[in-house]
């Protein structure tokens, strides 16, 4: 399962240790921005699953940053912080979405209690958008859980087979190059030599276990992947 992160906007550095802890026991990655125009960036390149930030902070308030946000993402969850019960500002941030409106100083249950609330709708969502690759009438392919099945029943793949069509199915779109494939899947044996002998029999073997349309050759570059389509729904 993709690991659950966080983005975290304040400029004040001993208030980000205080929190820093307690946000940890939720989730596993932590971004740290120290205002409104660097969270912004931040978000764009992390593209975090959770934003904590305060509404008074500094180049860009949290209110506005979290409106520009909510222009593109709807998905995010945000949790605003702040040292005053504006109604005004309150009232604002109810349009926002939010999974909480947090007064300072920040109680850890109360925290600790929005960001579980945070994973449960991360978690919900993402097993509503769990991708599944139809490779054939009867063969389908589970990307996160990296399973195969063939009329319902998996199919046993080895880990370098499993680790191949993790590969191609990451971008289906993209043709990988013999080199691509040799360091994904030696990523753990530093003191392997590249053979492109040894991606051509792991391919050769992998299409004996799926269709053979499901990997395209495409001479002199590489292999890409190719389902019939990709279906959102969940295995029953």
């Amino acid at each position: 399962m993709k690991p659950i992160s966080l983005l975290y906007i304040e400029d004040d550095l001993d208030i980000r240790e205080i929190y820093f802890d307690s946000i940890k026991e939720e989730v596993e990655l932590v971004y740290f921005a120290s205002d409104g125009e660097e969270g912004y960036e931040a978000y764009l390149s992390h593209k975090p699953d959770i934003i904590l930030l305060d509404i008074n902070m500094p180049k860009l308030d949290g209110l506005s940053l979290a409106k520009k946000i909510r222009e593109n993402d709807s998905n995010v969850k945000i949790i605003i912080t702040t040292a005053y019960s504006e109604q005004d500002k309150l009232l604002q941030a109810i349009e926002l979405y939010l999974i909480k409106y947090i007064l300072k100083p920040i109680n850890p249950a109360i925290l600790k209690e929005a960001l579980q609330k945070a994973k449960k709708e991360i978690s919900l969502q993402r097993e509503e958008e769990k991708i599944i690759y139809l490779l054939d009438e009867s063969t389908i392919w589970d990307f996160e859980a990296e399973k195969l099945y063939e009329n319902g029943v998996e199919v046993k793949l080895t880990k370098n087979e499993r680790r191949l069509l993790k590969l191609l199915s990451s971008d289906k779109d993209k043709v990988f190059s013999f080199f691509d494939i040799f360091n994904h899947i030696s990523h753990d044996d530093f003191d392997k030599e590249y053979d492109a002998n040894q991606v051509r029999a792991l391919v050769k073997l992998l299409r004996k276990k799926v269709p053979k349309e499901s990997i395209v050759n495409i001479y002199g570059e590489g292999y890409r992947f190719n389902p019939i389509e990709r279906n959102l729904a969940t295995i029953s």
